[in-house]
């Protein structure tokens, strides 16, 4: 049963609004910012705009820079940078402005590259509904740039540009932890994408070398090792690495593991690393079979960002804005109801308020159907969906 129009602005309309005032609800509580992960972007963009690029994973550097500009911080609201640094390209511009100026440009700019994901969509609500949107801006994460980043991706795939394609996507390997197995897939598909992603991923690579040196690059190298070693049988406070808070395969490993518990006994932590390298190496397989099958290409983008998402080691709710993209893509599949409750934002925390891991199961069998559902729609996706069309909201 279809919606009226009527009725799918009604819903779109509920659904931003909400959006909208949950963000100012809660940003009135935190009008110092000491809230969200800008801080961590912005005393990076410090520490390599004075000369301290050799400080830029160092928890002592960000913890002394963050309290100068949030005197109020406590311990465990420092954050430090955490991504590689060539990301820090885009933020640089915006150190040379105050924190809370910074900040609050970082949020327009995020807003606005939301509105030109829908636009790219061809669907607005299919982006500024969703609630990893709303996790985005009161997080003040990097996840919408991603989300322009993999749109682009697939408009050249479409256009049979393979290798532009995966230069693109290359560029997002700040991300790399879903932006790798995204990748991989896509060249189970497209093997000349594989091209123009190690040429970006080496370009990438060689700025980050040239703006932090190799001593910068072994911190940088250390520390993420450091936070993965050390999250793998129990929730760090040090990382604030907590698996259960992951809706991706990892997350669903250590949930049934643990039963919720914060700390893994030696064994179990064994079993941990072992079934996960068994799951992970099927879902490879399956995406393999998948990816080389004769879907449309649609669900085929559609198939490999939700798998990427369950194959990533470290996933947090706002990286879930990626799902506006296979929303789109999977118009008039059954597959795409399962991705309503990340845009029926209460329903979320009321069914899992201790843990996101079991949103992992929604993706799960919405990879499910995409493999098994007997409609083919075909040319019937193909045609609703058009990057960079008319820009008409849809659902």
């Amino acid at each position: 049963m279809r919606l009226g129009r009527s009725n799918l602005v009604l819903l779109g309309a509920l659904l931003i609004g909400f959006n909208c005032v949950a963000f100012v609800l809660v940003q009135l509580g935190n009008s110092s910012l000491q809230k969200g992960d800008f801080k961590m972007f912005y005393s990076a963009a410090i520490a390599l705009r004075s000369g301290h690029a050799g400080e830029l994973y160092s928890q002592e550097f960000h913890a002394s820079r963050q309290r100068l500009m949030v005197p109020l911080l406590s311990p465990e609201d420092v954050k430090v940078y955490t991504h590689p640094p060539y990301e820090l390209l885009v933020l640089l511009p915006l150190s040379l402005l105050p924190y809370k100026a910074a900040c609050y440009c970082w949020l327009a700019i995020t807003v606005l590259l939301a509105v030109f994901c829908g636009r790219l969509l061809a669907g607005y609500l299919a982006v500024l509904g969703l609630f990893p949107l709303l996790a985005t801006l009161l997080q003040q994460q990097d996840s919408v740039l991603v989300l322009l980043i993999v749109i682009g991706c697939w408009s050249f795939l479409r256009k049979g540009e393979d290798a532009s394609a995966g230069f693109l996507l290359g560029i997002a390997l700040f991300r790399f932890q879903i932006v790798i197995p995204l990748a991989l897939l896509l060249m189970f598909w497209k093997p000349r994408l594989t091209k123009g992603f190690v040429l970006s991923a080496t370009l990438v690579s060689l700025v980050s070398l040239a703006m932090v040196g190799p001593a910068g690059l072994r911190s940088y190298m250390s520390y993420v090792s450091g936070m993965a070693r050390e999250s793998v049988a129990s929730v760090n406070e040090h990382y604030k690495m907590d698996p259960r808070t992951n809706p991706t395969v990892r997350g669903l490993v250590y949930e049934f593991t643990s039963l919720g518990r914060e700390s893994l006994s030696l064994p179990a932590a064994s079993l941990v690393a072992v079934s996960l390298g068994i799951l992970d190496m099927l879902c490879v397989f399956f995406g393999w079979r998948f990816m080389r099958g004769d879907a449309a290409a649609e669900l085929k983008f559609a198939f490999a960002i939700l798998l990427a998402i369950l194959l990533s080691f470290h996933l947090l709710m706002h990286d879930l804005v990626l799902l506006a993209l296979p929303f789109v893509l999977l118009r008039g599949l059954r597959a795409r109801w399962l991705l309503i409750p990340f845009y029926v934002a209460p329903l979320v925390y009321w069914f899992y308020p201790h843990s996101q891991v079991w949103l992992a199961l929604l993706l799960v069998c919405c990879c499910g159907l995409i493999v098994f559902d007997e409609s083919k729609p075909g040319l019937t996706v193909a045609e609703e969906v058009h990057l960079g069309g008319s820009g008409k909201s849809t659902s």
